[in-house]
């Protein structure tokens, strides 16, 4: 799970009231931001001039920080924090803190507008110090950060083309490096191949008895166990040479069932990767894998219960196998195809959210789904993921119609519908909540 990395600092005017007690408050927000998950690098000093403006930006510098964090004690200049930003383009949450001779609440109304202005993303929070819910607000919007900067250096594998006949899976290659700021990495499915060929019998042996010696059975045969072997061996070589964050694989349908237990085990090592040549749901797989210590469920919208309130969502065995249910796994031979190896287990339960990206050049769109995973039988051959929604169907139904929401959708193990939200209004594109409850977000001005 991610874990944002904020600059801290506070800002006041010596002639101002109720700058004496600045470091008190000081550190007692940062002992806050710091309970709520986020790795705090807190400058050595209050900024109040320009020579400790200077200094605090030297501090900062090379901390590689996520999101600015600026606990305003007093009124004071604006262009102190627009001076850092000109280093550090990030950014920023500000904090006002009650006081009513101290002009905390104007100095960060003056300080959003400007920001505002110039089109910097920024929050503002107003708050007593201890106050857990300002706290929080603040951790949501530094972990839509984080993402933001962990996009901005990520690369991703694109290995083979997309399968044909699901248009929507085109992707805009130069439309992701702008908004997301995502390189893609092109392969050939035979380069692959090619270097699937070259493992050797005994490395491909091996993987293969790691596959199946935790699984509670084992149906497939085991020259295909060896062949879908190299294959993970091969994407492990590319992602390595490549320094991938995220992978996907056009595997439909001329590699049925010889790229399934690729995709499960590269997600149980930390490599989100998805299948079908699907670059969105791949990248939307890495977004949701900063957000849980769970791997991410790849699958479909396949069966909806009204008088439940349920979905089942599956794909055709790529699942990773954490997300097995107590009855664990099998192996078997992929359906329609009757050959191959995939990954055959009904999805535990627990919370979830279940999340959709589509889109390119101005119109990307998100929608995220919440509710909470229960068991399920073997209702599709794969990795059926049953969940009861949060918000009533058919109102979940409207939007995905409403929005063109596309055929493949991710399940993380959390509900981050938050998280989500500001991710959306950080790079620029639009999200749809359909169960989005306000009052269940902590208190925030923005």
């Amino acid at each position: 799970m991610i874990k944002p990395r904020i600059g801290c600092y506070a800002v006041y005017e010596p002639p101002e009231e109720g700058w004496e007690n600045w470091e008190d408050r000081f550190t007692q927000i940062n002992r806050e931001l710091t309970d709520q998950g986020m790795e705090v690098i807190a400058a050595p000093e209050a900024v109040k001039d320009l020579e400790s403006l200077a200094r605090v930006s030297d501090f900062f510098s090379g901390q590689n920080v996520d999101m600015l964090h600026a606990l305003i004690i007093t009124w004071s200049f604006d262009h102190y924090t627009l001076e850092l930003l000109q280093r550090f383009a990030v950014p920023v949450a500000i904090r006002a803190i009650p006081g009513i001779r101290t002009g905390s609440i104007v100095g960060a109304q003056q300080l959003a507008s400007v920001l505002a202005d110039i089109e910097q993303p920024y929050h503002v929070y107003y708050g007593e110090i201890g106050d857990i819910h300002v706290a929080q607000s603040v951790a949501v919007y530094a972990k839509a950060c984080a993402i933001r900067s962990k996009l901005r250096r990520a690369r991703m594998g694109v290995i083979g083309r997309r399968t044909e006949g699901m248009t929507p899976t085109a992707v805009d290659e130069i439309e992701i490096l702008r908004l997301f700021g995502v390189r893609l990495i092109h392969y050939g499915l035979d380069e692959l191949l090619e270097r699937a060929e070259l493992i050797s019998q005994d490395e491909a042996s091996e993987s293969w008895i790691r596959f199946r010696s935790a699984a509670t059975g084992v149906l497939a045969k085991t020259e295909h166990g060896l062949q879908t072997a190299r294959n993970y061996l091969a994407c492990k070589q590319i992602i390595s040479q490549q320094g991938l964050s995220a992978l996907t694989i056009g595997s439909y349908p001329k590699c049925q069932g010889t790229m399934c237990i690729p995709i499960a085990w590269l997600n149980e090592e930390g490599i989100p990767t998805g299948c079908e040549g699907d670059v969105n749901s791949t990248l939307n797989m890495f977004i949701l894998s900063q957000l849980s210590d769970e791997p991410v469920h790849f699958g479909e919208m396949l069966a909806l219960d009204e008088h439940a309130n349920t979905i089942v969502t599956s794909h055709c065995g790529c699942g990773s196998p954490s997300l097995a249910d107590a009855r664990g796994y099998q192996l078997t031979p992929v359906r329609l195809a009757h050959s191959g190896v995939c990954i055959r287990y009904s999805a535990k339960p627990g919370p979830v959210s279940f999340v959709n990206l589509v889109g390119r050049k101005n119109n990307y769109r998100l929608c995220a789904i919440q509710g909470n995973a229960v068991q399920t039988e073997m209702v599709f051959e794969g990795n059926p993921l049953k969940f009861v929604l949060a918000s009533p169907i058919r109102h979940v139904w409207a939007q995905v119609d409403r929005y063109g929401f596309g055929h493949h959708w991710m399940t993380v193990y959390a509900h981050v519908a938050p998280v989500l939200k500001e991710l959306c209004r950080l790079i620029g594109f639009l999200g749809v909540f359909p169960d989005f409850n306000e009052s269940e977000i902590p208190y925030e001005f923005s």
